[in-house]
């Protein structure tokens, strides 16, 4: 059991009242979450996925740009770092 009642109580109608407006929302009442509710889990299924297929599109869109462009500047990063290095090293064998 929790230490503050109080405060699960208020996490509790909070994502309660979350939930119900998610729900509503979706224009799905309670009485038909009872009656359908096989029907329910598989329309936000579908929902669900419909939205991730959409986003889908646009992130191998934009990928196309931008993983290249992050290849190229994690690879001058790279030989940057690695020159640091060797001027590191060279002014200690210097020394």
């Amino acid at each position: 059991m929790p230490n503050n009642i109080g405060s699960l109580i208020v996490k509790l109608l909070i994502g309660s009242f979350l939930v119900g407006w998610v729900l509503t929302w979706l224009e799905i009442t309670p009485l038909e979450l009872f009656e359908d509710l096989t029907g329910t889990i598989g329309a936000i299924y579908r929902w669900a996925l419909s939205t991730v297929r959409w986003a889908a599109e646009y992130i191998l869109l934009g990928a196309v740009i931008v993983l290249p462009i992050w290849g190229i500047v994690a690879f001058l990063n790279y030989l940057q770092a690695k020159t640091k290095r060797q001027k590191r090293a060279a002014r200690k064998m210097d020394e």
